[in-house]
């Protein structure tokens, strides 16, 4: 896989490169920052900023772009509105209390939490999806994203140092 995704981005900056590599939901800065600084050799801070900068992108699309897209499909396509009624009737049922209530707090973890499955495309999904109002969604989001960025280099930084040490 390291050597596909080299391979799409071997002709573009290495700062673009790892802009690039946080917007993809797969790999998001928990991939682009180690990336970052040990393939393409970027210094740490510089790392860090491109990927933070590239992983709030799909952010801004995901709360921008989605709500029209899913009243769209809703009205155009019978079939998509009555499996999304069906899920989001589900989800709704099962979370929206909670949601409404610590929401910002749940978004912020899910994406500071450096693992599989969390990030800033799912927190921002899940914010629309269950209308956490955007004000509150992004800063919560934000925030997450940034101690995220923290966690990863330091790791990074510990792994490199640990590696060059010898241990």
């Amino acid at each position: 896989m390291q050597e596909t995704i080299l391979y799409w981005i071997e002709d573009i900056p290495v700062e673009l490169a790892t802009a690039l590599l946080a917007m993809l939901p797969i790999t998001e800065l928990r991939a682009s920052l180690p990336v970052a600084i040990t393939v393409f050799g970027l210094d740490p801070l510089t790392a860090l900023i491109y990927s933070l900068i590239g992983n709030a992108v799909p952010l801004l699309f995901i709360f921008w772009l989605l709500p029209p897209l899913l009243r769209y499909t809703e009205k155009n396509s019978v079939t998509f509105h009555k499996i999304m009624e069906k899920y989001f009737s589900y989800l709704r049922s099962k979370h929206e209390k909670r949601y409404q209530v610590y929401g910002r707090i749940i978004l912020f973890f899910l994406v500071a939490i450096p693992l599989p499955g969390t990030g800033v495309w799912t927190a921002s999904l899940l914010a629309v999806l269950f209308g956490v109002k955007p004000r509150y969604a992004i800063g919560a989001i934000l925030s997450g994203m940034g101690l995220a960025g923290l966690i990863v280099l330091s790791i990074t930084q510990g792994l490199i140092s640990s590696v060059s040490l010898g241990l």
